[in-house]
């Protein structure tokens, strides 16, 4: 056999030796080296301003460290404000994270929360209050354009009666987070708590998101 077979046999063997290897790799092998990435977008409407941390989840310490300055994502976010959104990537085995919401001015006052992340994740994180209670809610963000209409969904602290046109639609759930609703006017085509919810901030055929209480609106985002 001349050099250069003897070469190009050893070379053969070689990849595919590597291409064996590649295959015995476990899930949790393939997981460690695939970057996933989510978009994290903090709503603030507690009476304060306040800052928003992020910080990967480990097991063992819990929330350890999770106050830390070098986990604010987003900083001194005004009251009924609407953070810049947060690109977060992260390896997809580590793919659990804590939040944390913290007041800017007294650094204390602090909520926190886990959630596990799924690539691509567009989150909302919303701090809000009720009587009695303050807390953070995660909502997935997602879009419903209708043109000629603004359309709508609703974040409430409480169960309130919502109108469109001065008709009973659906009652909320303290917590939770509506379907879509389709208003025509934006002065006086919604109610909810008895107020009507000034929608003129806004554009036709958008989608946003309302967090409301039994004053009214909040915070009006754009989804």
């Amino acid at each position: 056999m001349n050099t250069s077979n003897k070469g190009l046999r050893i070379s053969l063997l070689f990849g595919f030796a590597t291409i064996l290897s590649g295959c015995g790799e476990s899930s949790d092998e393939l997981d460690d080296k695939l970057t996933h990435e989510a978009r994290v977008s903090f709503v603030n409407s507690l009476d304060y301003m306040a800052d928003l941390h992020l910080k990967k989840r480990n097991i063992s310490t819990g929330y350890s460290g999770l106050f830390d300055n070098d986990t604010i994502i987003s900083s001194d976010v005004a009251s009924n404000a609407v953070a810049t959104t947060y690109r977060y990537s992260y390896k997809a085995i580590n793919n659990m994270i804590n939040l944390g919401v913290k007041n800017s001015i007294t650094a204390n006052q602090e909520e926190r929360i886990t959630k596990t992340l799924s690539n691509n994740d567009n989150l909302w994180v919303i701090a809000w209050k009720a009587p009695g209670e303050q807390t953070i809610s995660v909502v997935n963000k997602k879009q419903n354009n209708n043109a000629d209409v603004f359309n709508v969904r609703l974040f409430a602290n409480g169960n309130y009666t919502v109108l469109i046109d001065n008709t009973k639609t659906i009652t909320t759930e303290k917590g939770k987070v509506t379907d879509y609703l389709s208003v025509n006017s934006c002065a006086n085509g919604l109610k909810v708590a008895d107020k009507f919810i000034d929608l003129c901030t806004g554009n036709f055929g958008a989608s946003y998101l309302l967090v409301v209480d039994s004053n009214g609106k909040r915070v009006m985002a754009k989804e």
